[in-house]
């Protein structure tokens, strides 16, 4: 594997990103034990270089889709680089992975809404602010498989750390696994919680012993569109 994933660091050397060679070999090697049957699903697009690195990881292993989803986020400049031919459709035709990349999906709220295959890899790289990165968790969260995986860059600026820190904290459903930069994976919560809630409507699950604060989780789903899905979590 140490051959391909040299030759996957030469193919994206001259593709711009921020991501580096040891976050793609991290995106390459998730890619790559991906499951049969699942997706991988990369909101933000790093001009193709995160693309090429998790497409060659798809490659070497099940072959599964990547689906590139240009953040609404992004302005002129990326419209302007599409335009010049730079853009991930390009970029995966040149390392020989247009098979795998579909980049047809729009970054909007109707494409989580009408998805049908189970996600078991979220990759985030949209902008630094915090709620940008939240809403790509709260819009994609239902669509992941049980055992699915969400990366999430850029994780040294205070917006995405603050969403790592909740998610993994007592408002959250997911588990810590590993570093590598500024990239942090974290892994679907398997336990099947049974919580236990005091007068403050603090829940301890009795099998895991993770906390919740199901007070606050009440008072910001009140004010978010995802205020069903929010508080239906209560209810595990």
């Amino acid at each position: 594997m140490t051959n391909d994933i040299e030759k996957v660091r030469q193919l994206t050397s001259k593709n711009e990103g921020c991501i580096s060679d040891a976050e793609g070999e991290l995106l390459y090697k998730l890619a790559k034990d991906m499951p049969d049957g699942q997706v991988i699903v990369e909101i933000g697009r790093g001009k193709g270089k995160s693309t090429v690195w998790l497409a060659k990881g798809s490659e070497a292993g099940n072959k599964v889709c990547v689906y590139s989803i240009a953040s609404h986020k992004e302005g002129a400049d990326h419209i302007k680089a599409d335009r010049e031919n730079t853009n991930t459709e390009f970029i995966a035709k040149r390392a020989g992975v247009q098979g795998i990349v579909n980049s047809s999906y729009t970054d909007s709220e109707e494409a989580p809404r009408r998805w049908k295959e189970k996600v078991g890899l979220l990759c985030i790289n949209t902008s630094r602010e915090y709620e940008d990165v939240k809403k790509v968790f709260l819009d994609w969260e239902r669509r992941l498989s049980p055992n699915a995986r969400v990366v999430v860059h850029s994780c040294d600026q205070p917006g995405p750390a603050r969403v790592i820190k909740e998610y993994l904290g007592n408002l959250g459903d997911f588990t810590f696994e590993q570093s590598v930069g500024a990239t942090t994976v974290v892994a679907v919560d398997k336990c099947g919680h049974h919580w236990i809630i005091d007068s403050n409507e603090i829940g301890i699950c009795k099998y895991c012993g993770r906390t919740r604060n199901f007070k606050r989780m009440g008072r910001e789903a009140t004010g978010t569109p995802n205020k069903r899905r929010q508080v239906g979590r209560k209810k595990k």
